[in-house]
């Protein structure tokens, strides 16, 4: 079910399935994909409780193997308007017999969208409601329409990073594992990243231990987004390598399995971990410029 949100001249529309949120419109212009099936069928998943895939889609959790699918399993699952005030708009989601089977923790979750002036803050909030430790990966996969106006090119848009990056971008495999013996796409220093289809032949571009705290992507006359995010340790960026007309920003705590993985969940990088009632909240910020 679609639920409508407006506030300041900016209107959202998010999913209960995934509490995903499907457009993003101001002044006729709508920021987020379609999900049009053609490219993607999504437009700005939750990623939970793992980032990429597993190998082998499973993990072993306790002595016991565990199936989780690429990305986890939040996406796919219907969320409950929690509450509704002026400018939030915020539902819900908790661990049941199902979740249980792929992931043995009880959790709580909440995805909240707050407009403020010119942009949206999508929070995402994991609380444990378990009598033990729980582990997870996190992450945010929006996708931003790219060009946003008639007449553009993708490549006509950059993305300008708030900090110098050293880019190591490991060789992701055939079984989706990452490789970090091997880079496939080095800067020693970026700053700007001019979009070109060609480089996502490599599928993902994965900046690990990213230092820069937002992002802009703009097009040559400065329009475009301002794109922050609290409380990951990697961002990255993908689209398919075919006339896609959008860009997925992505910022990640945890990624995809590595080749040399020993299959065992607790040692995955960037794990969160909650003691019972506590809470872990990240977030990601899309400011409209105009």
């Amino acid at each position: 079910m679609l639920k409508k949100f407006e506030k300041n001249g900016i209107s959202i529309e998010i999913n209960t399935l995934g509490a995903e949120l499907k457009s993003l419109v101001s002044s006729d212009v709508n920021y987020i994909w379609c999900s049009n099936p053609k490219f993607w069928d999504r437009s700005a998943p939750v990623l939970f409780p793992v980032v990429g895939k597993l190998k082998g889609l499973q993990t072993q959790i306790e002595d016991k193997i565990y199936h989780i699918p690429q990305h986890g399993f939040l996406r796919d699952l219907e969320f409950e308007l929690f509450e509704e005030k002026d400018n939030t708009i915020t539902f819900v989601n908790k661990y049941n017999d199902e979740t249980l089977k792929m992931y043995p923790y009880k959790y709580q979750a909440f995805i909240r969208y707050t407009i403020n002036l010119t942009e949206l803050k999508t929070e995402f909030i994991i609380k444990n409601i378990d009598d033990k430790e729980i582990i997870f990966n996190i992450g945010g996969h929006p996708a931003i329409n790219c060009p946003l106006y008639p007449g553009e090119e993708f490549s006509d848009y950059s993305i300008y990073f708030e900090k110098s990056e050293e880019v190591n971008s490991p060789l992701i495999l055939s079984d989706a594992t990452l490789d970090f013996d091997k880079i496939v796409l080095h800067y020693p220093s970026l700053s700007k990243l001019t979009l070109k289809k060609e480089m996502f032949y490599i599928d993902t571009i994965i900046i690990k231990d990213v230092k820069s705290r937002y992002v802009s992507l703009i097009n040559k006359k400065g329009k475009g987004i301002k794109f922050s995010f609290n409380n990951f340790s990697t961002f990255s960026i993908w689209t398919p390598h075919n006339e896609a007309p959008f860009v997925c920003l992505e910022p990640w705590q945890g990624y995809n399995d590595k080749c040399t993985t020993n299959g065992k969940y607790d040692t995955k990088d960037n794990l969160v971990h909650l003691n019972p009632n506590e809470e872990y909240n990240c977030s990601y910020t899309i400011e409209l410029l105009k």
